[in-house]
């Protein structure tokens, strides 16, 4: 039989997530069942890493390698050793890297969509056969019988019995995927972690696009996969200008800059910071930017896969719905979000049949946190203060604007909190004004000392 190529995104995602996370394996090999996949050589793949799950309890990573060198020297099936060879020649050799960027959760959703796609597709083909062979009671018996596969999002879990269900459960959570170092690393420990719904607020004007951007840029460095949405606050152009700044480390224009390089306490209620003059004789060029793009790719990512992604809009046009599909659409090319950022919910396009005012604002809150538990990764975003905001001297969560019921379904709310002093010398203080599931003060503040002149806001931190 000759075997049938495919060419499925998804049958690749999935068999490297069987392949270096054990999450995936786990859920996959309780529910394993031959033939689970559409191509013969991903069945085999399958095979391989269920096998080696349940004799080690444990992925089978660079392995992988060894039993497809000992399958190919005793088979005689040269169009699988060929698939199964230019499948794993695709993988990455660093496969500690792979486990630690894959989606587990979204992964599993995929795969759930995947099987039961491929299982229909089976079942139409063998009642089409009936029914041309006349055999409408074998057609009506498939029906009948037909057992979905149970995975991913609204799967039914036999709490007693389901031994990868509980192992999940006591696997340690609240690990946060974009790590900040000093007193920002501890502000922000456990708590910027995957189905998290983050938001900045402040008044205008303080800096809160700079600080999704800094959340985005920083992701990026540690090698998560960053989809930013410009809502209309700023052009694409003004935006990749920002990002040049921030990746050339330097300014847009010929100037001198104040450059922080120490931050101490001075007191209870004050700090000191020590700035450095730098200063650049010549405007940044797109030449010199792209240099340091390339700088950064080779010393920093140290890959050519791509880590951030920019999709600008014009204001009031975007809708969270049009974000969910154009994260699917990534998804369904093997691009799977781990940080959403959208800058910002205030100016996204609000439409809702039959709601209007706040309770269209009400539910565009409500779809973003559905955003961030259906596409499992990080959601960040910014809303505007209100009135009181200007004057506060920290930002609490009466300081909403619109709605108070986006309290509800944030699980956390940053207040970036500023006087015409701190500006000046560019300090700023955040707070948490609003943190779910954790203990925390809204007086409580770190300092954080910055340099918006080449787009950073958190060069140095202290509590």
């Amino acid at each position: 039989m000759k075997t049938k190529r495919y060419n499925s995104t998804e049958e690749r995602v999935i068999l490297t997530a069987m392949i270096v996370d054990i999450t995936v394996l786990g859920r996959i090999a309780a529910k394993y069942k031959k033939k689970i996949f559409k191509s013969n050589y991903a069945n085999l793949v399958a095979k391989w890493c269920v096998e080696f799950y349940r004799k080690y309890e444990e992925v089978p990573m660079n392995q992988i390698e060894s039993l497809y060198e000992s399958w190919s020297d005793e088979t005689d099936d040269k169009d699988n050793i060929k698939l199964v060879g230019k499948f794993l020649r695709t993988l990455s050799e660093d496969y500690e890297t792979l486990a630690e960027e894959s989606n587990s959760d979204y992964i599993l959703d995929m795969a759930g969509v995947y099987f039961n796609r491929v299982k229909l597709e089976r079942l139409q083909q063998h009642i089409e056969g009936d029914i041309d062979r006349g055999k409408t009671t074998e057609a009506l018996n498939r029906v009948l019988s037909f057992d979905q596969v149970e995975m991913g999002v609204g799967e039914g879990i036999n709490i007693l019995q389901d031994d990868e269900a509980i192992k999940e459960a006591f696997k340690e959570k609240g690990e946060s995927i974009i790590k900040y170092p000093g007193a920002l690393g501890k502000f922000f420990e456990g708590i910027l972690e995957r189905e998290a719904f983050i938001s900045f607020v402040g008044p205008d004007k303080v800096g809160k696009s700079f600080w999704l951007m800094d959340m985005a840029y920083r992701g990026m460095l540690q090698r998560k996969k960053v989809a930013y949405f410009d809502a209309g606050d700023n052009s694409q152009n003004q935006v990749m200008r920002r990002l040049m700044i921030r990746v050339s480390r330097r300014p847009f224009s010929a100037k001198t800059i104040e450059y922080p390089i120490d931050l101490e306490k001075d007191g209870k209620h004050a700090v000191l910071v020590e700035h450095e003059d730098k200063y650049w004789p010549k405007r940044l060029s797109w030449r010199t930017a792209k240099k340091a793009c390339k700088k950064l790719m080779k010393s920093k990512i140290k890959s050519q896969e791509p880590y951030f992604k920019l999709s600008c809009h014009p204001n009031s046009t975007l809708s969270v719905s049009m974000i969910q599909e154009t994260l699917n659409n990534w998804a369904m090319n093997g691009w799977i979000a781990d940080v959403v950022v959208i800058d910002y919910a205030d100016i996204l396009l609000m439409n809702a049949p039959g709601l209007e005012g706040r309770d269209l604002i009400d539910n565009t809150w409500k779809q973003l946190r559905a955003l961030s538990q259906k596409m499992h990764c990080l959601v960040v975003t910014a809303t505007q203060g209100d009135a009181g905001a200007y004057d506060a001297k920290i930002i609490t969560k009466k300081n909403f604007s619109g709605d108070k019921r986006k309290n509800a379904h944030v699980t956390g709310t940053i207040g970036l909190n500023q006087n015409a002093d701190e500006k000046d010398i560019g300090i700023m203080r955040l707070n948490w004004a609003i943190l779910r599931d954790s203990p925390f003060s809204e007086r409580k503040c770190v300092w954080v000392a910055g340099c918006l002149a080449i787009a950073n806001p958190a060069v140095k931190s202290i509590f």
